[in-house]
């Protein structure tokens, strides 16, 4: 139950990254309805959300409720999706620090996501990038390994 909660919390967080709103942007844009404070703690999985809440939240965020909990589901079924913080992609050798950033804004053009700090490598990204590098995806996460955001 413990694995749900804190997955709830992480689709619910680059839910609200991918529309580039940062926890006080969502309280001021919801005239309070949702309290920095609340959602944060329903993005660590130090709160329980009810299933209305999550519905209203995911349709603040212009998210259909099924496709979240899609997600949700689905991430219990495969290895977790690295989250790469990109302020410190300065660790790689510059063509490798290049070739990432590249793809990045790559994807975030595809995905329509806004700039931010955070980045979520899906299993596919995560094979074309290891492609276009000349490694293998295992060897690529490991490589990219010190650049994940440690999970709380």
């Amino acid at each position: 139950m413990e694995s749900l909660v804190s997955e709830i919390g992480r689709a619910l967080r680059r839910a609200r990254l991918s529309r580039g709103l940062t926890l006080r942007e969502v309280s001021t844009a919801s005239g309070g309805r949702f309290k920095a404070t609340s959602v944060a703690g329903y993005e660590r999985g130090e709160r329980h959300i009810t299933l209305q809440r999550f519905c209203e939240l995911c349709r603040f965020y212009d998210v259909p409720p099924e496709e979240l909990l899609t997600e949700i589901v689905r991430s219990g079924e495969r290895p977790a999706e690295p989250e790469i913080d990109l302020a410190v992609l300065e660790l790689l050798d510059p063509e490798q620090r290049a070739l990432v950033s590249s793809f990045v804004r790559q994807i975030r053009a595809l995905r329509r996501e806004r700039g931010d700090d955070m980045i979520v490598l899906r299993a596919g990204d995560l094979e074309v990038l290891a492609t276009a590098s000349g490694k293998e995806p295992e060897e690529l996460r490991g490589m990219l390994r010190p650049t994940h955001r440690r999970e709380d």
